[in-house]
């Protein structure tokens, strides 16, 4: 007769087992998830290539506005430097502006006296002119 060896085996860890295998073959196969994985770094590289380039170009927008913001601070200090040159010569341009305000005042004096001294021969009782003679020549 033929011996049978029999073996008494608990289930419960064979059932917990069959319930692990089939929740992996569920979830797909190792290269699947791989695949996968490989997706979601090219995508996040991508993401991070996008960053660093607009990164960049925040960079090189903020240097030229910074240089831009330079001049116009020194077309600035230019233009108030004038400002301060022109009050230190106001007091020598009021004294030219007295002089030439007497010169004007003067002008307008005389015009006034040349316009009174015209109307007052207007006014005045024509004299009767004489009538002359041609000059003879003389011999």
């Amino acid at each position: 007769m033929v011996e049978e060896e029999y073996e008494l085996v608990p289930l419960s860890p064979i059932r917990r087992m069959e319930k692990r295998l089939e929740r992996l073959e569920k979830a797909g196969t190792g290269t699947e998830m791989i695949k996968e994985l490989i997706e979601v770094v090219k995508t996040n590289q991508q993401i991070v290539d996008d960053v660093v380039r607009i990164n960049s170009d925040m960079i090189k927008r903020v240097s030229e506005l910074s240089q831009t913001v330079d001049k116009v601070a020194n077309k600035i200090d230019e233009f108030i430097s004038r400002i301060e040159v022109s009050e230190g010569q106001v007091p020598q341009a009021q004294e030219q502006n007295t002089e030439l305000q007497a010169k004007i005042d003067r002008l307008e004096n005389r015009i006034n006296s040349m316009i009174t001294a015209a109307n007052q021969r207007k006014t005045a009782p024509a004299r009767p002119m004489m009538v002359r003679r041609p000059l003879a020549p003389r011999i």
